[in-house]
């Protein structure tokens, strides 16, 4: 290893800034697709960390799905499929579980197509829409008894990341991870020292794959004691390193699962009507940018849809 690699020259930094700059003006970034938070957002670009917090349920698995699925449409329209690609690491959900949020929309949803309820043919016809997909996922399947034997640790993880380009010939424009604190480990110890070693190596690894890097955050369980519960930027377990070395941060609560109320009032007086479809999203952190905002949006997990809420003078919450 020549550490030499390390060392920068004064005419090497005018070069590498230069480039980067340039690099910012060309691509745009990743973003939401949301108009009020993309507007107060700067683009997600190569080498950064995201993190999304929230307690269990309340949409981080659904918005990165979205995420996914909106950068594989960007993709397809840019007609770059076969050249860039997502890619999706998850510890939460097997890859069917992951597919069925994936394709989700109007004709298939989430819930009837884990009850079973749903017409098999129209699963079969909506399948081959994953054909035509630039989404790559990284995790274990139902009934793979091979992959069971092979433990999801991050250095496996990152390998199988810094595979792809040779073995499949694509270059990753975002990574996304869901969630951290489920990488295995034999002790609590270790858990810990992985999970804060965990968000460090996920940006090395966005620098050098040259693409961002999203991670979803299970929120501690003080979060339900908060009478506004969205999750602060000390709230993510094993938070000092996440929170230190985030680009972004953004944390998520979905009223209606934690209130038994008509309406919900922020710290800043606004009121929104609970509803199943009201989440709640604030971006704790944000580096080069202003940081603390929180907006109101219509999130539907059934269908994988995240809209603008637009308010109304009676001050509630409707789909924009």
């Amino acid at each position: 290893m020549d550490y030499r690699h390390l060392v920068h020259t004064p005419p090497q930094l005018a070069k590498a800034y230069v480039k980067w700059a340039e690099d910012r003006a060309k691509h745009p970034g990743i973003q939401w697709g949301i108009p009020c938070i993309d507007k107060q957002m700067i683009p997600m670009h190569p080498g950064e960390l995201t993190t999304i917090l929230g307690r269990p349920g309340h949409g981080k698995s659904s918005l990165l799905a979205y995420l996914a699925r909106r950068q594989s449409d960007i993709i397809a329209e840019a007609g770059k499929s076969g050249e860039l690609c997502v890619i999706y690491v998850t510890w939460e959900n097997t890859i069917e579980e992951l597919t069925n949020f994936l394709l989700a929309d109007s004709n298939l949803s989430v819930t009837d197509v884990a009850r079973g309820q749903v017409d098999l043919e129209q699963v079969r016809q909506e399948s081959v829409k994953l054909v035509d997909s630039s989404i790559f996922v990284i995790g274990r399947g139902v009934g793979r008894m091979a992959a069971q034997n092979i433990r999801m640790t991050p250095e496996v993880v990152y390998k199988a990341i810094e595979s792809m380009e040779q073995d499949y010939h694509v270059k990753p424009v975002v990574m996304l991870f869901d969630y951290l604190q489920l990488i295995p480990s034999k002790t609590h110890t270790e858990r810990m020292e992985q999970v804060t070693e965990a968000p460090i190596r996920i940006k090395e690894l966005a620098a050098s794959v040259g693409a961002p890097a999203v991670a979803a955050v299970q929120a501690n369980r003080r979060v339900d004691t908060y009478n506004i519960k969205l999750p602060e930027k000390q709230d993510a377990q094993w938070s000092s390193a996440i929170e230190q070395t985030s680009d972004k941060m953004f944390s998520l609560w979905r009223p209606a699962l934690t209130e038994d109320l008509e309406f919900v009032e922020m710290d800043d007086g606004q009121t929104y009507a609970v509803n199943e479809n009201l989440m709640l999203v604030r971006m704790l952190k944000q580096r080069f940018g202003p940081g603390r905002n929180t907006w109101a949006t219509y999130f539907n997990p059934a269908y994988l849809k995240l809209a603008e809420l637009e308010t109304r003078e009676e001050n509630t919450a409707v789909p924009f």
